[in-house]
């Protein structure tokens, strides 16, 4: 760790780790990073699909664009072209992480780490310049939104200028930390849709309007996309050379907590990318079809 992240502590925090929590705990993980793994997969496919306009419904928000529409004003050919941007540049990101943070390539193949990392953060600045133009040239649905969408955006690109710098200042504990931030910032994208569902099926909608009325939960969701996954960066990084150990008590809670927390994860990610009602896979599924 550098001195600015603090010194490494080596003994447990708490009491004793129980055996079969701690295998748990290393299963459950195992069990998010598969399921990350295949659900940003699909994710970047199905941005392929609508982006392309290969399937039934393209991005509202780049259609004339693609299908050659007019485009009367300078605002119209910065959102078009921003949001076009956004969309390329995103792919890019929830499709090659598993290359960026694969330890192995880290250390066997160092160039193709390196590459790889520039490619990474010049497309998270570029996905947020290009989200930043749509937003400044058309807006969000709402205000609300045009504002939230502004600071997640404006985070992704510092996450990536810090990345970049640190990388070449050759202080890689920093350097590794902003790209985990970075990457925190990625999982947003993917992680509204599936929030959303998996609240209107636990819930039955709660809280969210309908038509032009907006709901407390609309509001919310704009920062539960990307928020939670800050911090949960933000702890892993401050604990990366910590062992923690809850006390024994506590320890099966908390795995009974991320299974019930995985479970839902995981049904939401099936039913937005696997079904025919899921954002995701309505698109998906017609690759399949005959």
């Amino acid at each position: 760790m550098s001195k600015q992240a603090g010194v490494a502590v080596d003994r447990p925090v708490g009491r004793s780790p129980i055996p079969g929590a701690e295998r748990g705990l290393r299963w459950i993980g195992r069990f998010f990073h598969l399921v990350t793994l295949t659900g940003l997969g699909a994710f970047g496919v199905y941005i392929v699909l609508r982006a392309s306009g290969a399937t039934s419904s393209n991005f509202e928000q780049w259609r004339n664009l693609v299908q050659g529409l007019p485009m009367p004003t300078a605002a119209d050919w910065i959102a078009n072209l921003g949001i076009g941007m956004h969309f390329v540049m995103g792919t890019i990101l929830v499709l090659a992480w598993p290359i960026l943070f694969s330890s192995r390539m880290r250390n066997r193949h160092r160039a193709v780490h390196r590459w790889t990392g520039r490619i990474y953060v010049t497309a998270g600045f570029l996905a947020g310049v290009g989200g930043m133009s749509f937003i400044l040239a058309h807006g969000a649905y709402i205000r609300a939104a045009s504002v939230a969408f502004g600071i997640w955006g404006a985070a992704m690109m510092a996450c990536a200028v810090m990345a970049y710098v640190h990388a070449r200042a050759k202080r890689f504990d920093l350097h590794r930390a902003w790209a985990i931030r970075l990457f925190a910032m990625v999982l947003g994208s993917w992680l509204f849709d599936i929030e959303i569902r998996a609240w209107k099926d636990l819930t039955g909608g709660m809280w969210i309007g309908e038509g032009s009325v907006v709901g407390p939960f609309d509001y919310a969701i704009l920062y539960l996309f990307f928020v939670p996954n800050l911090l949960v960066a933000e702890f892993f990084i401050r604990n990366k050379h910590r062992r923690i150990t809850l006390p024994r008590g506590q320890q099966w809670v908390a795995v009974g907590a991320l299974v019930f927390v995985g479970a839902i994860f995981a049904y939401a990610i099936l039913v937005v990318t696997a079904t025919p009602s899921g954002k995701f896979g309505r698109h998906l599924l017609q690759l399949f079809a005959g």
